[in-house]
């Protein structure tokens, strides 16, 4: 059995650990960071990683702003191709006053515009219907795999110590103070802080310390259409549309992403979007059992959300798709606290969908939190709020 100590031990090596590690890798610290497989193995590599700061929460457009200026910050990582957020008249208040906050209060690039506006930016698409959009032109999408490795190389050149092929299986506490960690492979770290950025499998390690995370999994899937030489053309921006619940962007010169969403991270629901949005994304029991295929059924099923916006996205063919897993929380916003009766164990989880913009600035803040800094911009997201 080996033994190990770190002032910090980080738990997963998704785009949260990611941003966390490398953080703490700028602080001078004794920093150890185990992963069950390899960077962006889980979730994050599955990720369309559509990056914009539009949220009806404030807390999450300021971690959107950060996550964001950490990722463009990756050389060829960061597409800033714009994000065109659209909706119809029936969130078009709301919308209009989220606009108004980002621009005004949170100091990001976003406007406020007419359809008429909207349809200058996508001239080829039907924009019947949309009476409003948010346009960010400074926002766009990432390579999900690229980034969060570059983020982890960054740390281990700074110095920290990668564990590969190995995951945290139980925390030890000692009369409620982290005293350290197990691994799979036997091995003790001896630690006073650990920071478990593990995702789906966070629920099940932190119920071996008596609390129960209120997370569930859920299967989600992106179809990904055949557009040789033409993706950029037909869709040069991240499209977002409320009115179908339904999200794009090109990847490269050659495929379009398509997914869905049930409508929450806004502020707003559409609850007949929503029941049928979770008829085809099902929940899952065990965490990493999951079979990344998917029907061509279901890939017509996401694509048909936007032909009646794009005839000519309609008309490419359609490679195979694949599938991935949210953790997901009651209230689809991130659950970060530190776990009772195990001070100095923290948790990041129940991102529901929205992680990977959120990932790079949530390790950074619970990472501060961890050395002493309570984050004020974490309180929204307290175990406390499900009580």
């Amino acid at each position: 059995m080996s033994e190990y100590s770190c002032d910090v031990l980080v738990a997963g090596a998704g785009i949260a650990g990611a941003g966390a590690a490398y953080y703490l890798s700028n602080q001078k610290l004794n920093v150890i960071q185990v992963e069950s497989d390899h960077p962006a193995s889980g979730p994050t590599g599955s990720s369309s990683a559509v990056c914009h700061a539009f949220y009806g929460d404030r807390e999450l457009s300021l971690l959107a702003k950060r996550g964001i200026e950490i990722l463009k910050d990756l050389p060829g990582a960061f597409h800033q191709s714009g994000c065109l957020w659209v909706c119809g008249p029936e969130h078009e208040p709301i919308n209009r006053e989220i606009v108004k906050r980002i621009r005004d209060d949170e100091g990001s690039r976003i406007e406020g515009l007419t359809g008429e506006q909207a349809h200058a930016i996508l001239p080829h698409f039907n924009m019947e219907g949309i009476t409003f959009a948010a346009w960010e032109d400074e926002s766009g999408h990432c390579d999900p795999y690229g980034a969060t490795n570059e983020l982890v190389n960054r740390a281990r050149a700074n110095g920290i110590k990668f564990m590969g092929g190995r995951s945290v299986t139980e925390i030890q506490v000692t009369n409620g103070n982290t005293t350290g960690a197990t691994l799979s492979d036997g091995s003790v770290i001896s630690t006073g802080r650990v920071i478990l950025a593990t995702g789906v499998w966070s629920k099940a390690l932190v119920a071996k310390l008596g609390v129960d995370l209120p997370t569930f999994i859920e299967r989600h899937f992106m179809a990904v259409m055949d557009a040789p030489g033409v993706a950029r053309k037909l869709l040069p921006h991240c499209w977002v549309d409320e009115t179908t619940n339904c999200y794009a962007r090109p990847e490269g010169e050659n495929t379009i992403l398509v997914g869905t969403w049930g409508g929450g991270g806004t502020g707003v629901e559409n609850d007949e979007l929503k029941e049928a949005h979770a008829r085809m994304n099902y929940r899952l029991e065990v965490a990493g059992q999951l079979d990344r295929t998917i029907t061509q059924e279901e890939s017509v099923w996401a694509i048909e959300h936007i032909m009646s916006r794009s005839p000519e996205i309609a008309e490419l063919g359609i490679r195979p798709g694949y599938a991935c897993q949210y953790d997901m929380s009651p209230d689809h916003l991130p659950i970060v606290d530190e776990i009772p009766g195990a001070k100095g164990t923290f948790v990041i989880t129940g991102s529901s969908g929205h992680g990977f913009k959120l990932g790079p600035a949530m390790g950074e803040v619970v990472a501060k939190w961890a050395l002493g800094q309570r984050q004020e911009l974490l309180r929204k997201f307290s175990l406390h709020r499900f009580e």
